[in-house]
């Protein structure tokens, strides 16, 4: 592919995001080893990623499609029809697990995302104790957050950081993908990133996607939230998150979201498959040594945000090959693509 060419995909690829990236994981479709189809309008596109199972390989769309509300299900029609292996959707919203059911998708809750209203949250309440602490972290540590450039950046430190921050999490040697995205050490379109400092010591950072609907900014997804695994630096990611809420707040900027905690809060659906359900109640309970569903559910709640489902679809495939195609293929168990 020429350079002219890319560059003009590229430019139609992101004037699609800005109308409809609305979902706040959309940003997670700019990944290595995505795929994308291409509707016949040349402009509706799903995005997903291909896995190797013991049993065959499976799609996993991990994020909602790009195109209009009322293009959705006729977009999922297409996509599917292309399809010669089973098609799994995780963490995708309620719009398109309804557009899924009909066609015999089984609906299955898989956590819950947090949305915070930027234009009514404040501090006050005994349920924000714990964040008016966070608030008054900088003073405590004598620290600032900045929202910086690439080019303003110690990389190594932002690089070295990351590095013992995952050292300290159940999945340590690799990052996660898909239903998050991998930390990107460089300057992004519309990404804001701002860091924790104290000094000239690099303490914590977050990296915020942006997700828009009908050509307008909608909000933020705190995408990336690392610190130094020291005591001193507890509160630190919830400061830089903070400091953030009040850049945000000054620009009119609708909601924050603090994504999904994955597996948190599941209930029955109508049509859901128990098997499913079961098993993701069993790895929210026990199987926090390698990944804090737990935990990273207590932190957004602190925030006491608006709490919504996300959802896995599932069809003709089973359990063990749904489930072995997400583990690796969301590299919690590593990865083997296609």
């Amino acid at each position: 592919m020429s350079g002219e060419n890319k560059d003009r995909q590229d430019v139609a690829l992101f004037k699609s995001f800005e109308q409809h990236g609305r979902q706040s994981s959309a940003y997670f479709i700019f990944q290595k080893h995505v795929r994308c189809f291409l509707s016949e309008n040349k402009t509706d596109r799903v995005f997903y990623a291909r896995q190797i199972t013991p049993l065959g390989r499976v799609n996993i769309v991990f994020t909602n499609p790009l195109c209009a509300r009322k293009n959705m299900t006729a977009l999922l029609k297409e996509f599917l029809a292309t399809q010669c292996i089973p098609t799994l959707f995780v963490a995708v919203d309620q719009e398109v697990a309804e557009a899924l059911r009909p066609l015999g998708y089984y609906i299955n809750q898989t956590g819950s995302e947090s949305r915070i209203p930027l234009k009514s949250f404040d501090l006050h309440g005994h349920k924000k104790k714990q964040l008016r602490h966070a608030s008054n972290y900088g003073r405590r540590q004598h620290c600032e957050v900045k929202e910086l450039e690439w080019s303003e950046v110690d990389a190594g430190q932002a690089k070295r950081l990351s590095e013992v921050w995952r050292k300290s999490k159940g999945v340590s040697t690799r990052e996660m993908q898909y239903v998050t995205r991998p930390p990107v050490f460089s300057d992004e379109w519309r990404v804001r990133k701002f860091y924790c400092m104290q000094g000239d010591k690099l303490l914590a950072y977050v990296f915020f996607d942006p997700y828009f609907e009908d050509g307008e900014l909608v909000g933020y997804c705190a995408n990336i939230l690392r610190s130094l695994p020291e005591k001193e630096c507890n509160g630190a990611i919830d400061y830089t998150i903070l400091e953030a809420v009040k850049v945000f707040q000054a620009e009119g900027v609708s909601e924050l979201s603090l994504g999904v905690a994955p597996l948190s809060n599941i209930q029955k659906d109508e049509n859901d498959r128990k098997g499913a359900r079961w098993f993701s109640q069993l790895f929210y309970n026990y199987g926090n040594s390698l990944y804090a569903c737990k935990a990273v559910a207590y932190h957004k709640s602190r925030y006491r945000p608006i709490e919504t489902s996300w959802y896995l679809c599932t069809k003709d495939v089973s359990l063990f090959k749904a489930y072995w195609g997400l583990l690796f293929g969301l590299k919690v168990l590593g990865s083997k693509e296609l």
